[in-house]
């Protein structure tokens, strides 16, 4: 008996048929994959936030510094490190760095996928640090914050997502490679680059001659890459998604609503 074979319009019927397929299920698996990463990255957080919790039980209910007066030797990634053990839990997976954590970094730093809680502001005399994990510097009169400081733990960022991929470091007239990319204490490479509260998306485009590290500029921001959120660890451990404009959604009319602001009520 002799075989049929497919005629050229079967075959073109079912190329057609896997294409539609294919069409409908590939964004699926997209979808499903960066599903999978934002929830390692939200693993993460929760085991980085449950470490530096660890950490302030062995310190008298006192979060470590972002920065201390010693600079890269006792940022807080260092400091919670003996909790961690895993370098990789300081990566996001989407976090588009290609070197993979190491201590041996320049400056003795590790790139960061998570940027701390550093927000300062002025408290009508000098500026100091409001947020959990700030820096710790004399002339500033700023200490380490206590648990016993933070009003509303559950309602108050620890840290965030801020990759440590800057561009245009060093590549515009008058800026300064202070730290260099992997020694971090806000996510930024500049100490001052405090309020991605205050201003939680950047405003100015990448190619400004305005320094990087600026708040408002193209560094200044919370790195929202999971459908438009990013990951945030509260003060009492635990981690939720957000747009970063909700973590504070009006500066001047609501500063209740301030997220980074660890001493509001």
């Amino acid at each position: 008996m002799q075989r049929k074979a497919f005629t050229l319009i079967e075959l073109l019927v079912v190329i057609a048929i896997i294409a539609i397929l294919a069409a409908i299920l590939f964004p699926v698996f997209a979808q499903a994959r960066e599903k999978a990463r934002a929830i390692s990255c939200v693993s993460n957080e929760k085991q980085l936030a449950t470490s530096i919790l660890m950490y302030t039980q062995d310190y008298d209910e006192v979060f470590p510094t972002g920065l201390q007066q010693s600079w890269y030797a006792n940022t807080w990634y260092v400091l919670v490190q003996p909790y961690v053990q895993n370098l990789q839990v300081f990566r996001c997976p989407d976090d588009p760095i290609g070197t993979p954590p190491s201590w041996t970094q320049p400056w003795g730093g590790i790139r960061l996928s998570y940027a701390s809680n550093g927000y300062m502001k002025w408290d009508g005399s000098n500026w100091s640090v409001f947020g959990v994990m700030g820096m710790s510097q004399s002339w500033m009169g700023t200490t380490t914050t206590s648990q016993a400081r933070i009003g509303r733990p559950a309602e108050t960022i620890l840290f965030t997502e801020k990759d440590a991929l800057q561009p245009n470091i060093n590549t515009i007239p008058g800026n300064l490679l202070d730290f260099g990319p992997g020694c971090m204490f806000t996510g930024v490479n500049w100490w001052d680059s405090f309020s991605p509260g205050e201003i939680p998306n950047g405003t100015i485009p990448a190619t400004s001659v305005t320094n990087p590290y600026d708040p408002n500029g193209p560094n200044g921001a919370v790195t929202a890459v999971h459908a438009q959120k990013a990951n945030f660890a509260f003060a009492d451990g635990h981690v939720k998604a957000m747009t970063p404009t909700a973590t504070n959604p009006d500066p001047v009319n609501q500063p209740q609503n301030n997220m980074w602001d660890a001493t509001r009520q």
